[in-house]
């Protein structure tokens, strides 16, 4: 028969041996998370490094444009207007590329969800920022596109008046927008199509990096 000292022995070798088996399992669903928030954050940097590098191919086209129209600032100055969007926006990309690639792994959870979360907020801004200017900046389009494509001068083809009106009127939508997002933005960020919408501007990607570690948080705090 086996005695009491024996039987605790074997109970302590047992507890030790469920530990190590719980231990491993907790590095497992650990490594399984971060590899998701890492494949996910690694496609976005993919999806950004492409978007940059459209962004910089339109840099070339309007650099090329506004060299050939130097001399007439009618057709040069929308183009340079559109190019420092363009060049804003391959700033922001490559920011984000650089900080996607500074993220640590072996970081805490709650550091890397302070990570995506500084992600997700400065691609909703240059989304908000692309939205505000892209009320301004369709007349300077409107313009290049229509010069540089088929040699339509724009101010000639069209009543300048209603050029001047459309112009206006974007100019007036963006503290328009400001003034209902500053006005509003709480209330409305509380509607459920409200939240799913900022998840959207947010992208995929991020949303899923974002989900990985949330639920490592939980299981980290379960444990």
């Amino acid at each position: 028969m086996i005695d009491l000292d024996e039987m605790k022995e074997k109970w302590i070798e047992y507890d030790r041996r469920l530990n190590e088996s719980l231990a491993l399992n907790r590095q497992l669903l650990n490594a399984v998370k971060l590899n998701g928030a890492r494949s996910a954050l690694g496609r976005m940097k993919i999806f950004a490094a492409l978007e940059a590098v459209t962004w910089l191919g339109w840099m070339v086209v309007l650099g090329r444009f506004i060299y050939e129209n130097i001399a007439l600032p009618r057709f040069a100055l929308p183009g340079i207007m559109l190019d420092a969007i363009a060049l804003g926006n391959l700033v922001a990309l490559i920011r984000q590329i650089a900080a996607i690639g500074d993220i640590g792994y072996g970081e805490p959870v709650t550091q890397l969800q302070k990570r995506v979360e500084a992600l997700r907020i400065s691609r909703i801004r240059r989304v908000q920022a692309n939205l505000l200017a892209g009320m301004l900046a369709w007349i300077p389009l409107f313009i290049v596109a229509l010069w540089g494509w088929f040699r339509v001068d724009t101010y000639r083809a069209f009543d300048r008046g209603w050029l001047i009106e459309n112009l206006a009127f974007g100019l007036a939508l963006i503290p328009l927008s400001i003034w209902v997002s500053k006005k509003y933005g709480d209330r409305m960020s509380q509607r459920p199509i409200i939240q799913r919408l900022m998840q959207d501007l947010a992208g995929r990607n991020l949303n899923a990096a974002a989900r990985s570690l949330a639920e490592l948080s939980q299981f980290e705090q379960d444990s």
